[in-house]
């Protein structure tokens, strides 16, 4: 009856059967749990039958949140459903693997098929009353109405649900009431109208969903089929799918890791890059741990495996970035913020004029003004829909209007490091040697066959520098330690302390100050040595990205009150970038889930916030943010699917334009809702006096559709750099 789907410290999510499709008992799960000392967030899905608990291990443990469900469920009065449909939008990665994959795209076949109906007679209407020249039916029982009817459905279903379940009244409850009336009145085509816009406002948002969950799935899975596992003494290859916890798999050169384990044997250099967002490979040897989807540049492993399929790492940063999707705070779009303005009015309109009148001619035509979309959908959706089309063009990917409005309003920022403030090139900083040219001239002479980011960085520094390297060096590469290489018949090494450890190397003390000095300032130590006597250091880091201490600047003097740096990175490199930019905090050294924790508690702290990142390491602190900003160029294809917003050219000044560029949005949108207002309330007075019949409402929403459309059109031409 329950499983659990997922569990780490501190949050559980559980598939509990009874709650499929069983509303009411999904709100008792909400109302006891959130009166729970101890439990800090509670997420309920009856369409999957999912409840998430995020709790605080000191007051509480998973046991007693489990022993209250089950004293729940004991309760006759949570009964579960005799018919419990299963919603074609799966929830979460649980209950996806469960659902019949038939039902799903059957039901996404008849939504795309109703959609298409309503779109063949709206053509049909345009043709017959603009070419044809005769009218259209608009009877409750003509084809205009029933279809109508049809169509309003599953608006009535939202209107009954918050009615008699959530127990709240909103703009679904009103609008539904008008719909049907107008139907009944006569007026079907103004409610099929209505009909198609949020049709196919439905439609898009399911299609965008689910297109980025399986985008999700696709670049956060392994990418491997099979793989070597020692059994007997003997390497067998077997299919991943295959593998099981304690197997032992062998890992080479140029391959991915597909388990969470230990290196029981080996060493190599690995890219955890899918994992850390860390640039440079790190070393790891017998006893360390590694993890699947990790790449193994240089060496050998045999590693046990620990986690294998669904339970290792990227599996569960996969499970927690699609749930996240569904589990963040249900804000409201900026129409429906105002539409609830206008709510009240219309109710008290419409019931005054009834009251005061003893007229339905004229409390109707109120209703239909006060009703009509055009005032609360418009106002905000033609001014998001011409800043959406303002921020495309200037390679800024915005994926709602909502991200607009939320946007203008964050006042803490926080950023990731390599790939989002720093490019993934390296490049020499400093040179501290009593000879540098000579210095540089052992170096890109020893790297100069080295294939490694590194290397490069360091030849092309020579080269800028006038040195030009020796072109017939032998080098050898020293695992996890740097290079040795003879270049004219003398010794050359090249590598960090470790090298320096092995090879019994000391430095003197200017050389060892130097070294403290730029570790300080973020900055990673190379070490050269001659013949076994140290030349010097270089200092590397990754080159910042054009323009940004410039936007950081910005974003200051426009009101953020708190900038933070959020990487996988050594902290010493990311806390010397951090001071070095200026930033209020800095988290290094983190894992995905980790960044994840320090976002929510930051949401927490500082409220509204905005994350930017690049990596599939980014992917679920994108996710947990407001507003998630995907740097594109060279970015991960994940981190932009997951991301609300995703600069295409990876120009952090553009933080700055979307930034204005929705402030300018707010205001327009204010304006419009401003005039709608007023052609409302003049409306509403002339229908009420009987000068403004239900038919010449349309004169109405006419002079809405214009005035706004003008007005929205200014932000195609507005630059906000």
């Amino acid at each position: 009856m329950i499983q659990t789907r997922h569990q780490i410290p501190g949050r559980v999510r559980l598939r509990i059967q009874p709650l499929t499709q069983n509303h009411a008992l999904a709100s008792r799960f909400e109302r006891h749990f959130n009166g729970i000392e101890g439990v800090l967030e509670v997420s309920c899905n009856p369409g999957c039958a999912s409840l998430a608990l995020r709790y605080q291990e000191s007051l509480i443990d998973a046991a007693a949140l489990r022993s209250m469900i089950d004293a729940i469920l004991r309760d006759p009065l949570c009964a579960e459903p005799a018919d419990a449909e299963t919603d074609a939008g799966i929830q979460c990665r649980g209950c996806r693997q469960a659902t019949q994959r038939d039902k799903k795209s059957g039901s996404w076949f008849w939504r795309l098929l109703g959609f298409g109906l309503l779109c063949g007679y709206l053509g049909y209407v345009l043709i017959r009353e603009h070419v044809l020249k005769r009218p259209v039916a608009q009877s409750a029982l003509s084809p205009t109405g029933l279809i109508a009817l049809v169509g309003a459905l599953p608006l009535l279903r939202d209107a009954w649900h918050e009615t008699f379940t959530e127990r709240r009244f909103t703009i679904h409850q009103f609008l539904a009431f008008s719909l049907l009336l107008a139907i009944l009145v006569g007026e079907a085509l103004t409610a099929f109208e209505i009909i198609f816009v949020l049709h196919g406002g439905r439609l898009l948002e399911t299609y965008v969903a689910n297109r980025s969950r399986r985008e999700i799935r696709r670049m956060l899975s392994l990418s491997i089929k099979d793989t070597w596992v020692v059994i007997d003494g003997a390497e067998i290859l077997t299919p991943v799918a295959e593998l099981k916890a304690g197997d032992l798999v062998v890992i080479r050169t140029g391959e991915k890791i597909p388990v969470d384990g230990e290196i029981e044997q080996g060493a190599a250099e690995l890219s955890e890059a899918a994992i850390t967002g860390r640039a440079e490979p790190v070393y790891k040897t017998q006893g360390e741990r590694v993890f699947a989807g990790s790449y193994l540049e240089q060496g050998v492993l045999y590693v046990r495996a620990c986690e294998v399929g669904e339970d290792t790492y990227l599996a569960r940063i996969a499970a927690l970035v699609d749930a996240s999707l569904d589990q963040k705070a249900p804000l409201q779009e900026r129409a429906d913020v105002l539409a609830a303005r206008l709510l009240k009015l219309g109710t008290i309109s419409t019931l005054g004029t009834l009251v005061l009148t003893r007229s339905l001619s004229r409390a109707l035509t109120v209703m239909l003004v006060m009703s009509c979309p055009c005032s609360t959908i418009l106002a905000a959706s033609t001014a998001v829909s011409a800043a959406i089309h303002n921020a495309a063009r200037r390679q800024i990917l915005v994926k709602g209007g909502i991200y607009l409005e939320q946007i203008g309003g964050a006042r803490c920022w926080c950023f990731d490091k390599t790939g989002t403030l720093t490019t993934e090139t390296p490049e020499v900083a400093e040179v501290v040697a009593e000879d540098a040219q000579e210095l540089l001239f052992w170096a890109a002479s020893a790297e100069q066959h080295n294939p490694h980011a590194l290397a490069h960085a360091i030849v092309e520094h020579a080269r800028d520098q006038g040195v030009e390297p020796e072109q017939h060096a032998l080098s050898e590469h020293l695992l996890g330690q740097g290079v040795k290489a003879q270049v004219r018949e003398r010794t050359v090494l090249l590598g960090n302390a470790r090298l320096l450890e092995s090879e019994r190397l000391r430095l003197n003390r200017r050389l060892r100050h130097a070294a403290e000095e730029m570790s300080e300032r973020g900055l990673t130590s190379v070490y050269v040595a001659l013949d076994r006597e140290v030349l010097g250091v270089l200092g590397i880091r990754h080159q910042l990205r054009p323009g940004v201490r410039e936007t950081l600047e910005a974003l200051r003097a426009e009101g953020v009150t708190h900038l933070c740096l959020i990487s996988g990175d050594e902290p010493a490199v990311a806390e010397g970038l951090s001071r070095e930019l200026g930033l209020d905090s800095c988290h290094a050294g983190l894992l995905p889930q980790d960044k994840a924790e320090v976002v929510r508690q930051l949401r927490r702290d500082h409220g509204s916030l905005v994350m930017v990142g690049d990596g599939v390491n980014d992917a679920l602190a994108l996710s947990e943010a407001e507003i998630g900003i995907a740097m594109g160029a060279g970015g991960s294809e994940v981190a932009i699917e997951i991301a609300d917003i995703a600069l295409a050219d990876s120009d952090v000044r553009k933080l700055i334009a979307i930034r204005r560029l929705s402030d300018r949005t707010l205001r327009t949108a204010d304006q419009n809702y401003a005039f709608a207002v007023v052609t409302d309330l003049a409306g509403v007075v002339l229908g009420a006096l009987g000068i403004l019949s239900p038919a010449m409402g349309g004169i109405i929403h006419i002079s809405h559709t214009l005035g706004i459309l003008l007005n929205s059109s200014r932000l195609l031409a507005h630059r906000p750099d």
